[in-house]
C-alpha cells in the first residue's frame, strides 16, 4: 500500500490514456495466455501495462486523451465539482510520470493504524 504526498501540477500527462483494471483469472480464461491476450489487445491499440497476481488484476492503457484537456494540456474541470472522482484519486501509486507533483512512500504499520 502506498501513501501519496504532494499535489497535482496539472501537467495533463496522466490524462493522455484511459487506464482500465480487469479481473486477471477471468480474462486469461477467455484468452488462454498472457501472450495471446497481448496479441489481441495490440490489434485494438490497447497495451497491457501490468499485472498484480496477488490481487487478481491486469492493467490496460488505451491511448485516448481526455476530451477535457485544453491545447496546453490543462484540465478544464480541475478544481470543479465536474471533475470525476477517479481523476481526483489518481494516481494511487507511482506511475512513472516525471512531471507529476505527487510522490509516494510505502505505508507503514503506523500509517495503517491511523486510518
Amino acid at each position: 500500500m502506498w501513501i501519496r504526498e504532494g499535489e497535482c501540477h496539472s501537467c495533463g500527462e496522466c490524462c493522455q490514456t484511459v487506464n482500465v483494471t480487469v479481473v486477471r483469472d477471468v480474462t486469461l480464461r477467455q484468452h488462454g495466455t498472457v501472450e495471446e491476450l497481448e496479441r489481441y489487445l495490440k490489434y485494438r491499440g490497447i497495451q497491457l501495462v501490468g499485472e498484480d497476481v496477488d490481487n487478481n488484476c491486469l492493467f490496460y492503457a488505451i491511448p485516448i486523451a481526455c476530451d477535457q484537456l485544453t491545447e496546453d494540456n490543462r484540465c478544464r474541470v480541475h478544481g470543479t465539482p465536474d471533475k470525476p472522482l477517479l481523476c481526483m484519486k489518481y494516481p494511487t501509486e507511482p506511475d512513472g510520470i516525471e512531471q507529476c507533483g505527487y510522490t509516494f512512500r510505502r505505508a507503514t504499520v503506523l500509517d495503517r493504524v491511523g486510518s
